[in-house]
């Protein structure tokens, strides 16, 4: 393998999409960020009018892509993606070759591991086992079906305890006031307007930050909110090694805005460690890093 040769790693989030160019020994040379490139919340005309854009920001002749994509689960999809992959200028220009893959598979290679478990809370959520090239996987599924622990399940938790309080059915909670103030509005109604309209999963997840800021103010509905998807991430790592068999030493690499939030990293690290005293736990920041690992090693 050369060195002048270059690899491409792009992590398309629901949210956000990052694009990272490595050479072959995976020192990073470009670095962007993008909307969201989701096979899900686009028509495919704006699917390949966003790749174009990707595609125009790469200067380098590339040897080899790794293309990864939330919520991507079949065969079906994986033909569909890459269809529209090779309509796009990058299909047409660079011409290099690629792979789909889920973007769960990108986060084990983040941190160089093999076998061990991942675990996004994102806009959405999944959780990933693998031991001995078997893999195992649970949620991932959408947020009809699945999602739990993501910023999706605690946005949507945020709203619904919102309108409980305002309605006087539940707890009064700060969250209320900060619901209100970032909307600028004044009424549910005014919140119903804006929820049914655009890119709903993406447009309830952004509010899973309020809890953190409403946690200062020691709000305890904030509390129990967190609290729940911590019980829920929990579950999912637990669920993904007992499938896969994992004991003894093994990595576990969080992944996600959900891993941000400082009381859901303080309060879900000891509990994986009580369950897995020898494990080793990472938080990967950009698992574009592990799309472009891939891509090296698609020519190996």
């Amino acid at each position: 393998m050369l060195e002048s040769e270059y690899f491409l790693g792009i992590d398309a989030g629901a949210t956000k999409t990052t694009i990272l160019v490595v050479d072959s020994k995976g020192k990073i040379i470009f670095e962007t960020k993008k909307d969201n490139l989701s096979h899900r919340h686009l028509t495919e005309k704006q699917f390949v009018n966003t790749l174009d854009e990707i595609t125009l920001s790469i200067k380098f002749p590339l040897r080899f892509s790794c293309f990864a994509f939330a919520g991507m689960d079949t065969e079906e999809e994986e033909k569909k993606i890459s269809k529209m992959i090779k309509k796009s200028k990058f299909g047409k220009m660079i011409k290099s070759d690629f792979i789909v893959v889920n973007d769960i598979e990108t986060v084990l290679p983040s941190v160089d591991a093999e076998n061990g478990v991942a675990a996004i809370a994102g806009t959405g959520s999944a959780f990933f086992a693998v031991n001995k090239n078997k893999t195992f996987k649970a949620s991932g599924v959408g947020y009809l079906l699945a999602d739990q622990g993501s910023g999706y399940f605690i946005g949507l938790k945020v709203l619904r305890a919102a309108v409980k309080s305002n309605d006087g059915r539940g707890k009064k909670t700060i969250l209320e006031k900060m619901v209100f103030n970032r909307l600028k509005i004044s009424s549910v109604e005014e919140l119903v307007d804006y929820i049914y309209t655009g890119n709903l999963k993406k447009q309830i997840a952004e509010f899973a930050p309020l809890t953190e800021k409403a946690l200062e103010k020691k709000d305890l509905v904030a509390r129990e909110i967190l609290n729940s998807a911590v019980d829920e991430i929990e579950g999912g790592i637990k669920a993904v090694v007992k499938r896969a068999g994992l004991k003894g030493n093994f990595k576990i690499a969080l992944t996600g805005s959900v891993f941000t939030n400082k009381f859901i990293i303080k309060n879900i690290t000891p509990r994986i460690k009580k369950l897995f005293p020898k494990a080793e736990i990472f938080v990967v920041k950009n698992s574009a890093i592990g799309a472009a690992k891939l891509a090296i090693k698609g020519v190996k």
